[in-house]
């Protein structure tokens, strides 16, 4: 049976669980197993039965926090050291040889990128539409970034030079350089190019990348996202009819596993003085004595089930989370912490199904204007139109059609 390596950042929860819907539509007729460098969320992986295999050297909580923090634009120090990529490419390869896998699938585990070029072995890249070359290309559609809206810049000449730059931009990180140098893999010339896969599978709906041009190894195959055995916990239910016998409305509040505290922070200050009922999947950003009578605080939760049951969501722009959200049927503000993120929001503002909302605006005032205008009967329409649209796409199946197709027949 041939072998199929996923290969996913571990501690991100949106990829990991992308790439087990993946396999699960896969696991019929190949062999599908997976790797990772951090234990966070193996367990999802196990529990439905995949192999999988935990390399050297683990990632501690302190480095995934620099990863994140990196991630969003929050640090410039690169965590990625040489040492770091030198320890990883090496256990990569050392799997690689040891499965002899037909094809990689990966979504943001930066190394597998080095290590699938120099064992020669396929890499199908799962991804979001936002930063990617084609996504760039469409200058006209690229939203400004939050970082840049500031009133002492000329914000708009700024990034006009960036989208023309980052097209040619040939930098690559002095680890990566090192570290291919050491194995004689020629690296592509451009920076965009660096972190693309043989194949692109774009997770991102379809009625939001109409307008591009998708290059020969790109595909849209759409959303991808969590449908793990879950049963909503009994108290979630409770907590739906208390309010619905009191009418309250009730608030998904989730931020995912690259949340920012400080934005969890204000959003809890301001919702516990409110009249809404608060599910909150975000037990692992506070204190074990945090109490809130009006917040219900869980560790993992089946969101869409779960958004499914509530007035709106709040939520950050992680394109797992947010396509969540739009399966749901319900409106949604959404809080980009970085730049994906923000182009995720910014798809459904523009749709009409949600409100965005910077990490650095978030005040009372703004949350109760966010909050209603989602309540208007034109957002909720629209939500309504998007859970449509999100039913006729099964981007699992298409991805998995295509990696066959491509790499596997």
């Amino acid at each position: 049976m041939k072998t199929i390596l996923f290969a996913p950042a571990t501690f991100n929860l949106a990829e990991t669980t992308r790439m087990i819907e993946i396999a699960k539509v896969l696991r019929h007729d190949y062999h599908c197993v997976f790797c990772g460098f951090s234990e966070t969320y193996l367990k999802l992986i196990k529990e439905e039965k995949f192999e999988v295999t935990l390399l050297n050297p683990i990632l501690t909580s302190a480095q995934e926090a620099a990863i994140i923090k990196f991630d969003q634009g929050k640090s410039l120090k690169n965590p990625f050291t040489t040492g770091l990529v030198t320890e990883r490419v090496a256990s990569e390869l050392a799997l690689i040889e040891k499965l002899a896998p037909r094809v990689i699938v990966t979504g943001s585990n930066v190394t597998i990128f080095l290590s699938a070029r120099i064992a020669r072995i396929p890499l199908v890249y799962v991804k979001p539409v936002a930063m990617s070359r084609p996504h760039f290309n469409n200058e006209a559609a690229c939203i400004l970034p939050s970082q840049l809206d500031q009133p002492y810049l000329p914000a708009k000449t700024l990034w006009k030079v960036f989208l023309k730059a980052s097209k040619r931009l040939t930098w690559k990180t002095k680890a990566f350089k090192s570290v291919a140098q050491s194995y004689q893999l020629a690296l592509p010339k451009y920076t965009l190019d660096m972190l693309d896969g043989d194949l692109n599978l774009i997770t991102t709906h379809p009625a939001f990348t109409k307008d591009l041009v998708f290059p020969d190894n790109y595909q849209s195959v759409g959303p991808i996202f969590a449908h793990l055995p879950y049963q909503i916990p009994a108290e979630v239910l409770q907590v739906v009819k208390y309010a619905r016998q009191r009418k309250k409305a009730v608030v998904y509040l989730a931020l995912g596993s690259t949340g920012n505290l400080q934005v969890i922070e204000r959003l809890l200050a301001y919702f516990a003085k409110t009249d809404f009922e608060v599910i909150a999947p975000i037990k692992n950003y506070l204190p074990e004595n945090f109490i809130a009578g009006n917040i219900h605080v869980f560790d993992w939760l089946p969101a869409l089930a779960v958004s499914e049951l509530v007035d709106f969501s709040v939520i950050h722009g992680g394109e797992g989370t947010v396509q969540t959200a739009c399966s749901s049927g319900k409106p949604f503000i959404g809080i980009g912490l970085q730049y994906e993120q923000e182009v995720n929001v910014a798809y459904c503002v523009k749709f009409g199904n949600a409100v965005a909302l910077g990490p650095k605006r978030i005040t009372p005032q703004t949350l109760e204007e966010a909050i209603r205008k989602i309540g208007s009967t034109e957002i909720r329409k629209k939500a309504q139109e998007m859970h449509d649209l999100m039913k006729e796409v099964n981007g699992a199946e298409k991805a998995a059609e295509a990696i066959q197709r491509q790499y596997l027949e």
